[in-house]
Formats: structure tokens, C-alpha cells, sequence
């Protein structure tokens, strides 16, 4: 009798672990959550130990090494480093997998949603940062002044502020926007070298913060988390934003955008690295010192007008940009945005003022869609080095897709002044042009 009571007991234990065991993978295969959507024709739950696509938990209820991440490292990679945290473009981690404690998950959304409430609820007062306003006051007078010596200066020195201007121009035009933060078509060594030098007489930063702030002005523009935001007003997105402290939206996305290829390019590495003695050598030395060792050009003279004056000159006519093609004329390409074209900046910027179109498709390495290179000499410039074979890559846009595009969402100006004007127009019932959807409505009416 008591060995057959041993035997009982052995056997209702050993049944019982088998029973939690069984019971334990069934939990842990419901509580792995695939983040892929489920592929069509196959089961939605995966088996014990498979998923379709990335998993959010692997077979020990760790986070897997595929989950949303295309590295394998199980992380999200931004501007070329780990980073698991709230990224701000949408990807939460609590959100990334389904916890096995509802009552905790529900907490933790909880005071996230009371934290991102306080966020929004917190206003923003911008503060004046007084050595960049300052900067700036110097910068502006003393364009002033250089512009007032030089009606006295050497006509070699007028010479070379237009030289200088358009060789900086092109540092910016064609390197740090088109190559640089819009990757729009790709350079060759000697040509980012090139542009690099030719940044670096601009004076506008290093082209590696100028293109992080423009990548974000695209993805966000004409919000808080936009760098000069145009809906501020002209002043602000004109200078304004280079004196005041930034939105705390615009230090946010400073951290997450993606700027892993500038940081592969070894040109524009040394360009950020080295950008105080670049400046110092690019902008201030060589532009002033070439008309008075040359010429002798009075070097007082030569520093007023070949640095503050020509300094201030690109500076203003490069944020016209973000001003002027923001808000005054049409928008041929999308009606809802603020960006517009603006042939007057083109031409002083060297083709970058057909903004509505840029903003509408910013990979195009022409910025515009009509125009010849005497509107957009930066075009003409790289397609020249194309020729060259110093670049190649360059990307563009079909006909078509501009079409419907306009068509879309434009406000009906591009078909005006082109062999498209009032392509779809009729001049009333009997026009053999009426489409037929629409005459097969007039045909319900008059029935």
C-alpha cells in the first residue's frame, strides 16, 4: 500500500512539472510578438521559436537581434551610433514589443502620454544669445562700411569680391545643399575637395552641421522643430534664428537624424574637424590678403570689403532662401506648403530659388523643373563636371511624375506659361475634349 502511494506521488509531480512546462511555452509562444505584418496565406501566430519577419522577443524573452534593426545589432542606428531610446521620429521601445504585465504597460503609457502633455503644455520663451547677436551686428555695419570703400578701392579688388562670392557660392549651392544634405548626385574625391575649399570661403559653418540643419528643415518644415522656421516670420527665418535659442523640437531632432553618410565621407569629416583654422585661413586670410599682396590694395580697406562686406553679401542672399522663397510667389507644385518659386532668388542665388519645386522633390540635383543655367548656374556647374566625369549619380525626375504632381496638389500656375497651357480645358457641352466620366454623368442628369 505505501509503495503504491510513493508511485502516485511520483507520478502526479512529474505530471504536474510536464503540465507547467507545456504551460510555460505556451505562454512564451503568445507572448512573442512579430512587428512585420503578417504575409498573406500564412498563419499569424508564429511557431515556438519562428517569426514572419523581425520579432519584438527571441526564444529567451530578450529582445531579438532583428528587431527593427537593419544593423543586426538589435538597435536602431542614427547619425551613425546605437540608440534604443525614444527617438522622437515615432519608434518608442516601450512600444515595441507587447510586456507580459498589462497593469505595468498601462502605467508606462500612462506617464509617457503626462510627460510628451507637459512637453507640448511647456511654452517656449527663445533667449538672445549675445555673441552671435553680436556677430552679427559686427558683420552688418561693417558690410555697411565696406561697401561705402569700395567706390574708392582698386576695380581688381571689385573683381575679385565677384570672384570670391561665386566660387563660395558654389560651395554652398552645389556642396553643401545639393551633395551634402540632399545627396543629389555623387562627387569624386578631387571635386569634394574642391567644394570643401570653396564651402570653406562661405564662412556658413562646417557643410556637415549646414546639411544636418537643412535635412531637418526639409522633414520638418514650417514646424517647431524647423531651424528657421518660416511661419515665425521673415526676420526670424531670415537672421533671426541664427541669434535666438533654438525650439527644443530643433535640439531633438538635431540627435536623430540620419547623418551616417557624411560621417563615411573623410572630405567632409576634415572640413568639420579642421573648420575654425579653415575659416580663419578660407574666409578671412586669403580673401583679404590676395588684393593687398597683389595689387597693394590698402589693407584696411581689403578687410572691410573682402570679408564683412562679401561675407554678409553670400550670407543674406543664401537665407533669401528661407525667407523670401518661402513666401512670396507661386506654388506650382503643391499648393499647401509655404515654399514658393522665386526667380529673383534664383538668380541671385545661383538657382536656388525655384524652392516649391526643391520641396516637392528635393533629390532632383536641379532644384527646379524650367529654367536655363542662365537662372541656375549651379546646374550648369555640375553638369559641366559631369562632362568632366568629376561627377555622375545625378538624380532627376520624370515628366510625368511632375505632371501629377501639379496636377495634384499645385495651385494651377505651372501649366500657364508652358505648351501645357489649359491642356485639359473645354469650351463647353459638345467639346469632344469632355471626359468621359464626365459625360456619362451629364447623361444621368439630363435622364
Amino acid at each position: 500500500m505505501r509503495e503504491n502511494l510513493k508511485f502516485f506521488l511520483r507520478c502526479a509531480t512529474r505530471n504536474h512539472t510536464l503540465f507547467l512546462y507545456d504551460l510555460f511555452q505556451v505562454g512564451t509562444t503568445h507572448h512573442t510578438m512579430c512587428l512585420s505584418s503578417p504575409v498573406s496565406g500564412q498563419s499569424q501566430t508564429p511557431a515556438v521559436g519562428q517569426c514572419n519577419g523581425s520579432c519584438g522577443l527571441d526564444s529567451n524573452g530578450n529582445r531579438s537581434a532583428s528587431a527593427n534593426a537593419p544593423n543586426g545589432n538589435g538597435v536602431l542606428k542614427h547619425r551613425g551610433k546605437a540608440h534604443t531610446e525614444d527617438d522622437n521620429l515615432g519608434y518608442k521601445e516601450e512600444n515595441a514589443v507587447y510586456k507580459e504585465n498589462p497593469a505595468l504597460d498601462t502605467q508606462q503609457d500612462q506617464k509617457l502620454k503626462d510627460t510628451e502633455q507637459a512637453e507640448e503644455e511647456e511654452e517656449y520663451h527663445p533667449q538672445i544669445r549675445w555673441p552671435d547677436l553680436g556677430a552679427q551686428t559686427f558683420l552688418h555695419v561693417g558690410a555697411l562700411y565696406g561697401l561705402y570703400q569700395l567706390f574708392y578701392a582698386n576695380f581688381y579688388t571689385f573683381l575679385w569680391v565677384v570672384v570670391t562670392v561665386w566660387v563660395s557660392g558654389i560651395g554652398i549651392t552645389a556642396g553643401a545643399h545639393r551633395l551634402w544634405s540632399h545627396k543629389s548626385y555623387t562627387a569624386s574625391l578631387p571635386l569634394r575637395i574642391l567644394l570643401a575649399f570653396a564651402f570653406s570661403i562661405a564662412g556658413q559653418r562646417d557643410a556637415y552641421t549646414w546639411a544636418l540643419d537643412h535635412r531637418i528643415h526639409h522633414k520638418f518644415s514650417e514646424t517647431d522643430a524647423d531651424p528657421h522656421n518660416a511661419k515665425r516670420g521673415f526676420f526670424f527665418a531670415h537672421v533671426g534664428w541664427l541669434f535666438l535659442t533654438p525650439h527644443p523640437k530643433v535640439v531633438a531632432k538635431r540627435k536623430v537624424i540620419d547623418m551616417s553618410d557624411l560621417e563615411a565621407d573623410a572630405v567632409c569629416m576634415f572640413q568639420r574637424k579642421y573648420y575654425i583654422p579653415l575659416f580663419a585661413l578660407c574666409s578671412i586670410i586669403l580673401p583679404v590678403a590676395v588684393p593687398w599682396y597683389f595689387w597693394n590694395e590698402d589693407l584696411w580697406m581689403s578687410f572691410w570689403i573682402n570679408f564683412n562686406m562679401r561675407f554678409t553679401w553670400t550670407l543674406n542672399v543664401a537665407f533669401f532662401v528661407n525667407s523670401v522663397a518661402h513666401m512670396y510667389g507661386n506654388k506650382p507644385y503643391d499648393k499647401n506648403i509655404m515654399s514658393v518659386e522665386a526667380p529673383i532668388v534664383s538668380l541671385l542665388a545661383m538657382g536656388e530659388g525655384w524652392h516649391n519645386y526643391h520641396h516637392v522633390f528635393p533629390w532632383d540635383y536641379k532644384t527646379g523643373e524650367f529654367g536655363n543655367y542662365s537662372l541656375n548656374i549651379t546646374t550648369g556647374f555640375i553638369d559641366f563636371c559631369a562632362w568632366l566625369g568629376l561627377a555622375k549619380g545625378r538624380k532627376s525626375v520624370s515628366p510625368d511624375m511632375v505632371i501629377r504632381r501639379a496636377a495634384k496638389c499645385g495651385d494651377g500656375t505651372r501649366f500657364l506659361d508652358d505648351d501645357y497651357a489649359h491642356k485639359d480645358q473645354v469650351w463647353g457641352f459638345g467639346d469632344k475634349d469632355i471626359p468621359r466620366e464626365d459625360l456619362q454623368e451629364l447623361a444621368k442628369m439630363q435622364n
